[in-house]
């Protein structure tokens, strides 16, 4: 706390003032749109609503409006740190007081906190099947700070897959529908019929941006291959709109148009790996499509993720004992930017490495799981007994317990602890 006090006595009273009334002026409007539905939130509710924002009549500014002279650090805390934590810790200072009470369950902060806090929270993984037997479950990666209140998404109107994240937002399928989500609130939106068939296992991403998104627009983008032909085309949802429409795009690039689900988003594109080693990638406002070449040995295949905020592709082999070499590919052309080899101590005896049947003369089976995490470059590897976040720049390593046995047909979804609101869809 005396940190964020000498922070504060840093900064100028006029660029302090400024900063204040640049938020006030700025989200004013959208929040007295909302006036009609104001309502209680119960302690245990998760969702965030709006509030009447009163104003004082002498000074002709929000009553909730303090000036410099009259903040205390709880003030300071309150409005300029709680924007930059994982929801899950919001929602326990809701017990506070009812200042902070008040302050959290606002959308303001909703809408903060979504554009501020980007950071990887977990995962959820999913044995993919057909008839939907396997629920959804939650890996975080801090249980005090980062967990849910429902990891099997039991609050949704029937079982689902888990498809794709976006800043704290879940796309999931149904038997016939699709279902946007924010697991955190609790808040869901079914999504109207698409045209087109898209598949058992659909290649489907969520694009999501809240920066400067109040209105918490989003899209799905589903890369639809033409049966027996060479050429995906791509199925569009707009929540502002609230339809599907087929993009004018079509990519007649690729050697092998099998798409790997559970693709990625970021900075304005949608990417899917292929099981032909290339990357297909779609510009979602331009809608146009592009296939990157990932020159990796046979054989081996990768993960998309977040490298010093591109995208890269990384791929992981266990080269002897409990030495890994990573390889990251990206730029342009997708080329090998460096390797690096790691010690992540995964230590076995003799006899664990003759009877463990994922385990192939004496190298333990591995994978890169997908990561989009703003501020730290992080590789995540997972194996047959744990999983490894290894932070490339101060070259650290934290480990966490694997749930269950390597399978290849169990999909890790990142995620992000957020407030994120859903856009209400028209009728």
């Amino acid at each position: 706390m005396e940190s964020l006090k000498d922070n504060m006595m840093t900064i100028s009273s006029d660029e302090f003032e400024n900063n204040i009334m640049a938020d006030a002026e700025e989200f004013s409007p959208a929040i007295k749109q909302q006036d009609s539905g104001t309502h209680k939130v119960p302690e245990d509710d998760f969702k965030a609503v709006a509030y009447k924002r009163e104003w004082n009549e002498v000074s002709k500014l929000p009553a909730d409006y303090i000036r410099r002279e009259d903040m205390e650090i709880k003030d300071v805390a309150m409005k300029h740190v709680l924007p930059f934590l994982p929801g899950k810790s919001l929602m326990k200072f809701r017990a506070v007081s009812n200042e902070w009470n008040h302050w959290i369950v606002c959308p303001l902060l909703a809408y903060q906190q979504s554009t501020s806090f980007q950071k990887l929270s977990g995962y959820f993984y999913q044995v993919v099947d057909v008839d939907f037997q396997s629920d959804p479950n939650f890996l975080s990666l801090d249980h005090s700070a980062n967990g849910i209140p429902n990891p099997s998404l039991g609050f949704l109107p029937e079982r689902i897959k888990v498809l794709s994240s976006s800043s704290g937002l879940l796309l999931c399928q149904g038997l016939e529908s699709y279902y946007v989500c924010n697991p955190l609130t609790e808040d869901w939106k079914r999504i109207p019929p698409h045209q087109y068939y898209h598949g058992s296992d659909p290649a489907v991403i969520l694009a999501f941006d809240p920066q400067g998104n109040i209105e918490s627009y989003f899209h799905l983008v589903a890369a639809v291959p033409l049966l027996d032909q060479p050429v995906v085309f791509f199925e569009i949802y707009s929540s502002q709109s609230n339809y599907w429409s087929r993009s004018a795009s079509e990519c007649l690039e690729l050697e092998d148009t099998t798409l790997v689900g559970g693709g990625l988003y970021m900075k304005g594109m949608a990417y899917w790996s292929t099981t032909s080693n290339g990357v297909l990638a779609f510009d979602v406002k331009n809608e146009v499509a592009a296939v990157l070449r990932v020159p990796i040995p046979p054989g081996r295949y990768g993960a998309l993720t977040q490298v010093k905020d591109e995208l890269s592709y990384v791929t992981v082999y266990n080269d002897c004992g409990d030495v890994f070499m990573l390889d990251i590919y990206g730029g342009m052309d997708m080329s090998l930017n460096h390797s690096v080899c790691i010690n992540l101590g995964h230590k076995k005896s003799r006899q664990t490495l003759e009877e463990d049947p994922f385990i192939d003369n004496g190298t333990v089976l591995c994978s890169v799981l997908p990561c989009i995490n703003s501020g730290d470059d992080i590789v995540v590897i997972c194996t047959t007994e744990r999983i490894y976040l290894y932070y490339l720049s101060g070259q650290k390593v934290e480990t966490f317990m694997t749930p269950g046995q390597l399978n290849p047909k169990r999909r890790f979804i990142p995620y992000t602890n957020s407030l994120a609101a859903i856009h209400e869809l028209k009728n």
